[in-house]
């Protein structure tokens, strides 16, 4: 049974470490959550640590640090965990050279800052008809050894068929994120987990996921701020399948916020540690 609490200083001493998910938490839509600012701001100034993790692949940590900076939340550039920069981070310590991105920039970005080479998918924007021949003769770069696919709001068939191969002569597939869909207002919008489940049948291969609710992002972050007490980190999300299950899936507890994709009636209906509607009164 979840416990709800109406504000995020009801637990404030419990735990030392708060992971926060920022789409749906702390802005959606491009429109900033006053609560999940001010709740952000209010543990920080608690001397809480507080991490950002989020499956938007679209972005670096430096854009997002900048974002984060603008509305005045003081934090560093270490703690900011996009599943752009864990995928560059996996691909490196697993000694991949170069990737064909079916994401966007920000993945190019982290993967360049940690020395690994790209092709990307924005090359073949243009490419929006395959016929049998042109199938034919695409030749990937030999030297790919890893797809990456991420959110990719230019996707079209030319970029399926030419990761499809890449993975048919034996690439790695790593998926950056899962995510279904992106509430934007009252909509859902199509999100990088859609490309991901289409690869997949496409090749029939199962992709190795690196962000949420992978428990490979903990391990990250763990090892990368000396955190041995999993007790103390608490998971702050509004999506049950990727932020709530990521807890569950890491043994961590989990608060569960009806600012994004969840309403407080379907909040009812999921298993997390606490659902709270605003985190900061």
């Amino acid at each position: 049974m979840s416990i709800k609490i109406k504000s995020v200083t009801e637990i404030i001493n419990k735990y030392d470490h708060f992971i926060f998910d920022m789409d749906g938490v702390i802005w959606t839509g491009g429109q900033f959550i006053e609560s999940g600012v001010n709740g952000v701001k209010h543990l920080i100034e608690k001397g809480k640590s507080v991490y950002f993790l989020t499956n938007n692949s679209t972005k670096s940590r430096q854009s997002y640090f900048e974002i984060l900076s603008n509305i005045d939340i003081k934090t560093d550039l270490d703690h900011i965990y996009s599943s752009s920069y864990l995928t560059a981070v996996y691909l490196k310590m697993n000694n991949y050279k170069k990737a064909f991105n079916l994401g966007v920039i920000g993945i190019t970005e982290e993967l360049s800052a940690l020395g690994i080479k790209t092709r990307d998918s924005e090359e073949f924007k243009d490419n929006q008809y395959v016929t049998y021949d042109i199938f034919n003769s695409i030749q990937p770069d030999e030297d790919i050894d890893c797809v990456v696919s991420g959110h990719n709001p230019q996707f079209n068939y030319y970029m399926l068929c030419y990761a499809s191969l890449c993975i048919q002569k034996g690439c790695k597939f790593v998926a950056a994120n899962p995510d279904s869909y992106i509430k934007v207002q009252n909509r859902l919008m199509p999100a990088g987990g859609c490309i991901q489940a289409i690869l997949e049948r496409a090749t029939g291969q199962k992709s190795l996921l690196v962000g949420k609710p992978s428990p490979k992002a903990l391990e990250i972050i763990m090892k990368q701020n000396k955190i041995d007490d999993k007790s103390k980190v608490v998971m702050i999300g509004d999506n049950p399948e990727t932020d709530i299950e990521f807890g569950w899936n890491c043994g961590i507890d989990t608060i569960l916020v009806t600012t994004g994709v969840t309403s407080q009636e379907q909040a009812e209906h999921v298993k997390t540690t606490y659902v709270c509607d605003h985190l900061y009164i």
